[in-house]
């Protein structure tokens, strides 16, 4: 079947604009991607590398950090932390260095802020080189002021079934933060035997906080299941949750 003239020129055109708007990212590298403030070192450095053949320009500044139960990162205004230059310009292939230091004394429990790093558009415009959109990098570096008596701690807690649903939440009970690097759902049927196994990727667990998790099951994973078992690697420790379940607690 013959396509319309106008079907074939809005191919075109979509082709064209594809091609003209062409994104161009930056690249540079930046050390360390993570920095912890102590008693002992109250400041630190930050070093970027401009690994694009362009100019980079970046913009900095700090920001308080706390987390909801989803992971889901909350940054506010603060002044406790603060850094030099907030404003920097990099030639291709050279390096600079950010100084970042507290301001503020250490606590009972762990502070935890971020840098933010923004880049700038290029001095000179790209748009005109054939209509290349320069693509602007944000991104975020984790800074730890550590408590006066550190206590890194946590736990599993409300491991439940519902619907086929697990649900369970990793708490900090500490005072400092802890990554779970490794988080295991194992479903054993009645003789111990594995049956569903899942595997869940870990994140930051802030002082006081809790990341909450639902894992959805399949039908077959939980018709015979008997037991739940959480487990997880942490600076923590190990952690454990079990869970014996119910005829009922996979639904309908």
């Amino acid at each position: 079947m013959r396509r319309p003239s106008w079907a074939i020129l809005g191919s075109v055109l979509v082709l064209f604009l594809f091609l003209a708007e062409e994104g161009r990212a930056s690249s540079f590298n930046v050390s360390p991607l993570k920095i912890v403030l102590s008693g002992k070192t109250s400041s630190a450095l930050l070093e970027i590398t401009n690994q694009s053949p362009d100019a980079l320009r970046l913009q900095l500044s700090v920001s308080a950090w706390d987390q909801r139960s989803t992971g889901e990162i909350l940054l506010s205004p603060t002044d406790e932390v603060i850094l030099f230059p907030p404003l920097v310009s990099i030639e291709p292939g050279e390096k600079r260095k950010i100084r970042l230091g507290a301001v503020t004394p250490r606590g009972v429990t762990e502070k935890t802020y971020r840098i933010v790093l923004e880049e700038l558009p290029p001095a000179k415009s790209h748009e005109a080189e054939g209509g290349v959109i320069h693509v602007l990098t944000r991104m975020t570096i984790p800074v730890f002021l550590e408590p006066t008596k550190k206590v890194v701690s946590g736990e599993i807690a409300d491991l439940t079934l519902r619907n086929g649903t697990a649900s369970f939440a990793v708490k900090n009970t500490g005072n400092a933060h802890f990554s779970p690097q490794r988080i295991e759902l194992i479903g054993a049927g009645a003789s111990g035997q594995p049956i569903a196994k899942h595997d869940i990727d870990g994140w930051y667990v802030l002082a006081g906080s809790t990341r909450a998790y639902d894992i959805r099951l399949s039908t077959e994973e939980c018709r015979n299941l008997k037991s739940l078992t959480v487990e997880a690697q942490s600076e923590a420790g190990p952690l454990k949750a079990q869970l014996d379940v119910n005829v009922g607690d996979c639904g309908p």
